[in-house]
Order: structure tokens, then C-alpha cells, then sequence
């Protein structure tokens, strides 16, 4: 064989086996595409299935027809339409909470959840607190949603959504939740005097809100109350009130707003009621009596005898009633206080005048009878006839057991009425009501022009301090002038003395002195007068009178405080001068007086003087200063009355809104602020008097214009504050008496004068 012929052999022999490699090749890799293509088509086939069993539950009949009908044919069409989450397994898919956001702030307590899950899945949102399910998801759709869930306040609040059966399928969230609080009404239902309450989130911070006019706000305590009042331009009348609140979790976002509350405000107090039952004068048993008025219907009254709050009633279609003993035996003021629902508090009624008395007791008849003797010594049973007799007496039941008169000694037969004696004069002691620190006391009591019955308050306040400028205040400079020149100018007090006119002024080479320390001088002082001015009113063992001495002894340091301070700045910042403060005991003396007169007289409020001491004014300590004038001390004691003046007006417009004293803080804050008023008017009243070397006649030396403009001014808001005091006088017919005998004295002393002046000069 030729060498080409064995190449073309070779050559032909290497196809041959080329191919057969290829073809290998290419086997191997179809029969790994049929191993690897197995399962795939295992599982189109099972997603097939769970299509085809999709649709024979949607539609029975037809899906029936088409599986018993399937081909290949009929089949693809069915695949090709878009099934959502087909390629989803229920059995690992967990659901998710889409609204509200994790972290989200909700300002309700209702609210709405929302999310997605997996076809066919069963989810459960699970309560933040435990228990039951908020809510069970059981639909064939890929999202969720629970509406009107309530939701607890609080700064982390979990929710959480499961699938029913694994726990391990799940999703959780974490918002703050505040709700909105609630409005409830005024202080005792829908009618409001200004002040409404509700409920909110312990700490949190409410507001109220009359739509876009006004607002208050309150923090809410940890019981969950809070209570504001609202202020300003607000007026009587019905409002819609709605409220939100802010906590430190929630700031700066607040709850939504609650559903409006309608409240009608009242803001016109009730006027002072009427008591006509006892009436004055009259005599009724500590044991009890009945008291009856007139008031405003809907109201309740309060009564009070002296310092006792002896019953209270409602006013039903304007007329009260009650009954009540368990006062001690003794004169006293019945007063009547009645506060509307709106909860306004009016002024006291007109004072009546009652004698407490004990009932006198009898004395057994000593001289025994056949029934006396026979009795047995029992306790008879409560029947009429166990009363005493008008003879004295003690009747005996009829039917009682057989007498044994061996059992009953003679000596033993008054026992029952003498244990009801005993019990009489115990009852007539002491008072029965329990003592509290939060008791009632008459200087909590509101003042104004309000308790009186005059139309025109004010301006009967003002008359009058016309009619005491003209017939007290002047007359008494006219006297005190008449008199100092009768006697040339020396004083009036002085005089040789009773005793020791032949002794040395100085016993000894260096006199004796016990110093003090000022402050305990000044404490033990302000003591000695807050007891006074406490004693200006009816006072008994309660704990709500050691209150009373507290406020007390609060007011008379801040009127002193301004009648001292104030001067003072005066004295160096406008004057230039420097001021001295000066304790004045006979101080204490006036504050006595006062105190006594307005219990004596029963003046309520009282008439009250506070001042301890006065400043005056001395040069300074270089040697250029000059002394003071005349002038200065008037300006001096000028600034010092108007102060005590406008101190009293800002403390009475203060306790004008401050709410009714019913606990032991108002009635504390109500007491300060009234002896405060009383005090500084009073005071203001007493320096202003014209004689001696008071501040009244340093002022009228100085500028007789502005010491009778503060004489009217200071007359008028004490005329304003005595206005009950003054309604008892002009109804008792003593206050034309007043007059009567405050004309007497200005014509008298005019009359001197005019003839000290002009008389007595023409005849020497």
C-alpha cells in the first residue's frame, strides 16, 4: 500500500473515532440534564397541583370537569394567568405590620393596625396586656387589618402578630400611645363657677379649651384628676370644653382632642341667704332647735353658730331647713352661707343673735309614793311616759313586772333621771362636732360689698366714708387743735408724776439694763398680736383655730413687712434720707382695742389694726446732710398709708379668685388673705386720724388735699369690707343711732373750736 493510501486510512480512522467521542460527550451531558431535570419537574408538577386544587375549591364543578378533561393542551392557558404568590409558602411566611410605623407616636386610645401575610394564613394580634387576642385574621387575602383597638397610654406599647399554630412566624412593634383625656364638668356636675375637671395620664399635662378663645392648664395628679380654671374674658353662659394632654413620652406631640363637653358657667355668686328661724333675741336649747330660711333654689346653706358649722341643707323652691344641736351654751351670731351648684360661694346673711341655754333640770320629789316604792330597779323602757313630769317627777310604764319592793331601795330611784341630767349638762359643755385641721372658721368667710343689701355697694361704701371724714375725722383734728392751744401748746398726757418726785433719776452710778434680742422682741410681739387679732371672733378647741393662728401670724408679717419696706425704699431712693425702723409697743395696745371691740360688738369682719412699729426719718451721717422737713415726713407717711391701701386691694382682688375654702389649704390661703385685707385697711384707717404725731396729721400738715384723698380712699374700702357689719346695723335700727351720736360729736367739737378761735379771743 502506497504511503497517501495508508494517510487517507489513518485519517479516515481519526473521524470515525473523533465522533464517537463527541457523541459521548453529548450523552453524558443529556443524561445529567435528565437527572438534573427530575425534580424540577417534580415541583412544576406539584405547583400545578396546587393551582389546580386552588381552583377546584373557588369553582368545584368546572375544576372537577377540567381535571378529569386534563391535557396538556387545556392546562397552559391556566398556568399563563398571574396568581399572586405563587411561588410563596404559606408554611414559612411570616406576617408583617406595616401601619403604624415601629416608634410611631398615636394620639388615641382607638386605633387601627394593619399589615400583610400570606395567602391562606390564620394571624392573631396579641394584646399588650396579655389575654385574648386584640384580634383573629382568617381570609384569603394577602393583607390584613383590626380596626377600633384599644390601646393603654404608655411610652412602649408592643404589638405583635403571629400566625395561629407557629409562634415562630411573626412580627413585632413598638409605639407610644396618649390618649385624649376626659372633660367631666365643673366642680360638682355640668355647671361650672370657672373651674372644670376630668381625668387624664398620671403626670401628664392637660389643657383645656373654650375653642380658640381661652385655655387653662392643669398637671394631673397621680390618682389620674386634674382640674384648672379658666380666667380672663371668660362669661356666664354654655360652653363647649375640650381637652388634650402632653406627657414627657410624648412631647413635643399631644393626644387628639376629647369630644366636647357642654358646661354652663355661672360666674355671679348667690346672694346671702336669709335665716328667719331662730330670730333675734331668741333663746333655743343646746339640745337642738330647727333653722329655716329662704336662699337661692338649688343651693346649699351652711349654717354657723359663732364659730360652729352647725347643719347644712338644699335649697328647695327657695326655702332650706335643718335641725341640729351640740352647741355650747353661750350667746352667739347665727350667719348663713350658701354656695350655688356652679360651686360660687356667696356672703353670709344678715347675723341673728341667740342665746344657747341648757334646759333647766327638776329635783325629784323626795316624798315617796306606793308606785315609788314597788318599782323595780330597772331601766324603764323608752315610752312618753319616761319624760319628766311637770312636777318634777319621773313617770313609770304601766304595764311592768310584779313590784318587789325589797328589791327597789328608795335611794336608788332617781338613777335614771340623774344619768339624764348628767347627759344634759355634758351635751351643754362641749360641742359634739368632731374637730378637724380643715374646719371652717369665719375669717375664711369671703368680704365684700356683696353681703350687703344695698343696690349700690360701692357707692354706699363711698357715702359713707364721706359722712366719717366729715363727722369723725375732721371733728377730731378740730378737738385736738382746741385743745392743744387751751393748754398753750404743752402736751396733753403730760404731768408731775404720783410718786418719786423726791428721788434721783439714776439710783445708781450705772443704771441697770436688760437687753433683749430684737428679734426675739419682734417674734414674741407678733405672737402677742396675731392672738389678738384671733380673739376678734369666736374661737373654740379645734384644730382649725391653730390654722387660723398660722394665717394670721402670716398676714400681720406681710402688712408689716409692706408699711416697712416700702418706706424705707422711699426714704433713700427718693428722698435721699435714711430711714429708721421703730418698734412701738403701744402698737400692741390699738391691736388690743380693735380686737376686743369687734368681738364685743360682734363685728364681722372684724375691725383690725397690724402695725407693730412706724419708720422715721433721719439725717445721714455726714456732716453736710440736713435734717428732715415737714414736708418729707408727710411724703413719708404718705407713701406708707398708700402702700397699706393698695396692699389691701390687690389681697381682696386676689381672694376674690381664689375658690371656695374647703380644705385645709384654701381655708388657710382664704384666712391669710382676709386678715391681710382687714389688717391693712384698718391699719391704714387708724394712722390716718389727724392728732398726736400720727401719720394722718404728718399728711394733713404736709398737703390737706392728699390726706383727705386718702382718707376717702381708705374710709371707702373699709366701708366696702364692714358692708355686712354695716347691713346688721341699718336692719337692727342702730345705724341711724350712729349717726345720730357721730353728728352729736362733730357739732360738738365744732362748736369748740369756733369758740376757741373766734369767742375766746374777742372777750379778753
Amino acid at each position: 500500500m502506497s504511503e497517501s493510501t495508508r494517510v487517507e486510512a489513518s485519517g479516515a480512522t481519526a473521524r470515525p473515532r473523533r465522533s464517537r467521542s463527541l457523541a459521548a460527550v453529548v450523552a453524558l451531558l443529556l443524561g445529567c440534564a435528565i437527572v438534573l431535570a427530575g425534580p424540577m419537574l417534580a415541583t412544576a408538577q406539584a405547583e400545578e397541583a396546587i393551582v389546580t386544587s386552588l381552583a377546584e375549591e373557588t369553582t368545584p364543578e368546572p375544576t372537577q370537569e377540567k381535571n378529569l378533561q386534563s391535557t396538556p393542551e387545556s392546562t397552559a392557558p391556566a398556568t399563563e394567568e398571574p396568581i399572586p404568590n405563587t411561588t410563596t409558602d404559606p408554611a414559612t411566611t411570616r406576617p408583617l405590620i406595616e401601619s403604624p410605623g415601629n416608634g410611631q407616636f398615636i394620639g388615641s386610645n382607638r386605633t387601627t393596625v394593619s399589615g400583610s401575610k400570606a395567602l391562606d394564613q390564620e394571624i392573631q394580634l396579641l394584646s399588650p396586656r396579655g389575654g385574648d387576642p386584640l384580634c383573629i385574621v382568617d381570609d384569603k387575602s394577602t393583607s390584613w387589618s383590626c380596626s377600633n383597638l384599644y390601646l393603654q397610654n404608655g411610652p412602649t406599647i408592643k404589638l405583635r402578630v403571629v400566625v395561629t399554630g407557629d409562634a415562630t412566624l411573626s412580627d413585632e412593634i413598638t409605639v407610644a400611645v396618649l390618649g385624649a383625656p376626659t372633660v367631666r364638668g365643673g366642680r360638682s356636675g355640668s355647671e361650672s363657677d370657672g373651674w372644670v375637671r376630668g381625668t387624664g395620664h398620671p403626670q401628664a399635662t392637660v389643657t383645656a379649651s373654650l375653642g380658640t378663645e381661652d385655655s387653662c392648664s392643669s398637671d394631673v395628679d397621680n390618682s389620674g384628676a386634674w382640674a384648672c380654671l379658666f380666667e380672663g374674658t371668660l362669661k356666664s353662659g354654655s360652653r363647649e370644653v375640650t381637652a388634650s394632654q402632653r406627657s414627657t413620652f410624648s412631647s413635643p406631640s399631644s393626644s387628639n382632642s376629647s369630644e366636647p363637653v357642654t358646661i354652663v358657667f355661672d360666674l355671679q355668686g348667690p346672694a346671702a341667704p336669709v335665716v328667719t328661724t331662730p330670730r333675734e333675741g331668741a333663746q333655743v336649747p343646746v339640745a337642738g332647735t330647727e333653722y329655716t330660711g329662704t336662699g337661692e333654689t338649688g343651693a346649699t346653706v351652711t349654717v354657723f353658730a359663732g364659730a360652729y358649722s352647725v347643719c347644712t341643707a338644699e335649697v328647695t323652691a327657695g326655702a332650706w331647713t335643718c335641725f341640729a344641736g351640740g352647741v355650747a351654751a353661750g350667746s352667739y351670731s347665727i350667719i348663713a352661707v350658701q354656695q350655688d351648684s356652679a360651686g360660687n360661694v356667696g356672703p353670709g346673711s344678715t347675723p341673728v343673735t341667740v342665746r344657747y341655754a341648757a334646759p333647766s333640770t327638776a329635783t325629784p320629789t323626795p316624798t315617796p309614793t306606793q308606785s315609788a316604792s314597788e318599782t323595780p330597779a330597772v331601766t324603764p323602757a323608752p315610752s312618753a311616759s319616761a319624760s319628766p313630769s311637770p312636777d318634777g317627777a319621773v313617770g313609770i310604764p304601766g304595764d311592768t313586772a310584779e313590784p318587789t319592793p325589797s328589791a327597789a331601795p328608795q335611794t336608788q330611784e332617781p338613777a335614771p333621771e340623774a344619768a339624764a341630767e348628767e347627759s344634759a349638762d355634758d351635751s351643754a359643755g362641749a360641742s359634739t362636732f368632731t374637730g378637724r385641721w380643715d374646719d371652717p372658721t369665719r375669717f375664711a368667710l369671703p368680704i365684700g360689698p356683696s353681703a350687703t343689701s344695698s343696690p349700690f355697694p360701692w357707692l354706699q361704701a363711698g357715702l359713707l366714708a364721706l359722712g366719717a371724714l366729715v363727722l369723725i375725722a375732721l371733728p377730731l383734728r378740730m378737738l385736738a387743735g382746741t385743745i392743744s392751744r387751751t393748754r398753750g401748746g404743752r402736751p396733753f398726757w403730760s404731768g408731775p408724776t404720783l410718786a418719786g418726785r423726791n428721788r434721783v433719776r439714776e439710783e445708781y452710778e450705772v443704771a441697770p439694763t436688760v437687753r433683749l434680742n430684737r428679734w426675739l422682741r419682734g417674734g414674741a410681739a407678733l405672737v402677742a398680736a396675731a392672738t389678738f387679732v384671733m380673739l376678734s371672733g369666736p374661737v373654740v378647741d379645734q384644730p382649725a383655730y391653730l390654722r387660723l393662728l398660722v394665717a394670721v401670724t402670716i398676714g400681720l408679717v406681710l402688712v408689716n413687712g409692706v408699711a416697712i419696706l416700702v418706706p424705707l425704699w422711699w426714704s433713700s431712693r427718693v428722698l435721699e434720707l435714711r430711714g429708721a425702723v421703730r418698734f412701738l409697743p403701744r402698737y400692741l395696745l390699738l391691736i388690743a382695742a380693735a380686737a376686743t371691740a369687734s368681738r364685743v360688738f360682734d363685728v364681722h369682719p372684724a375691725l383690725l389694726f397690724g402695725l407693730l412699729g412706724s419708720v422715721s426719718l433721719l439725717a445721714k451721717a455726714d456732716a453736710g446732710s440736713a435734717q428732715p422737713t415737714p414736708a418729707q415726713r408727710g411724703q413719708l407717711a404718705a407713701v406708707r398709708v398708700g402702700a397699706l391701701s393698695l396692699f389691701a386691694v390687690l389681697a381682696w382682688s386676689l381672694g376674690a379668685l381664689l375658690p371656695a375654702a374647703n380644705d385645709f389649704t384654701t381655708s388657710l390661703v382664704a384666712e391669710t388673705v382676709n386678715t391681710i385685707v382687714l389688717a391693712s385697711v384698718g391699719s391704714a384707717v387708724l394712722i390716718l386720724v389727724p392728732i398726736g404725731h400720727t401719720s394722718g396729721r404728718s399728711i394733713l400738715a404736709w398737703s390737706p388735699p392728699i390726706w383727705t384723698g386718702l382718707t376717702v380712699v381708705a374710709y371707702g374700702i373699709l366701708f366696702a369690707a364692714l358692708a355686712p357689719a354695716i347691713d346688721q346695723l341699718q336692719s337692727s335700727g342702730s345705724g341711724t343711732v350712729l349717726w345720730i351720736v357721730a353728728a352729736s360729736f362733730a357739732a360738738l367739737c365744732a362748736s369748740g373750736w369756733v369758740w376757741q378761735r373766734f369767742v375766746a379771743p374777742a372777750q379778753r
